[in-house]
Order: C-alpha cells, then sequence, then structure tokens
C-alpha cells in the first residue's frame, strides 16, 4: 500500500483563499506588508501545528500569500 506524504506547513489553494479571504474581510484591501504579514502569522497560530512553523517557513508561504493578497497574481 502506498501512502501520500504531505509535507507539514502546507496549504491547499483552498487554505490560501480562505485565509486571504479571512484577511481581506477583517482588514481589509489597505494593510501593509508588515501589518499583512503579523496579521497573517495570527492565523497562522490557529492552524494545527503551524503555531510552531520555523520561521522561514512562515516567512516563505505569507510573502507568496502577500503576493496574491497585493493583487501580484491571481487567487
Amino acid at each position: 500500500m502506498v501512502k501520500k506524504h504531505i509535507a507539514p506547513y502546507t496549504l491547499s489553494q483552498q487554505d490560501r483563499n480562505t485565509l486571504l479571504a479571512i484577511i481581506d474581510e477583517q482588514f481589509g484591501p489597505g494593510l501593509t506588508s508588515d501589518e499583512f504579514a503579523e496579521a497573517m502569522l495570527d492565523l497562522f497560530e490557529n492552524i494545527p501545528g503551524f503555531e510552531t512553523m520555523p520561521p522561514a517557513k512562515a516567512s516563505y508561504i505569507v510573502n507568496q500569500l502577500w503576493s496574491t493578497y497585493h493583487g501580484q497574481e491571481a487567487c
């Protein structure tokens, strides 16, 4: 039997869209990069397992989400 391994600290596209929708609903589209990062890291604290995410991985994911939030790529 082959077991599918899912890397820790991964988000599906639906998860990403949900997080972005939460940020947009709570704060609107006008956050600065630092404000966005702080808000996203706060959300990560509520995702099981993500509260222990290494800072480099958190930064990578936040930067990806920032690009979408900031309108640099489609949701």
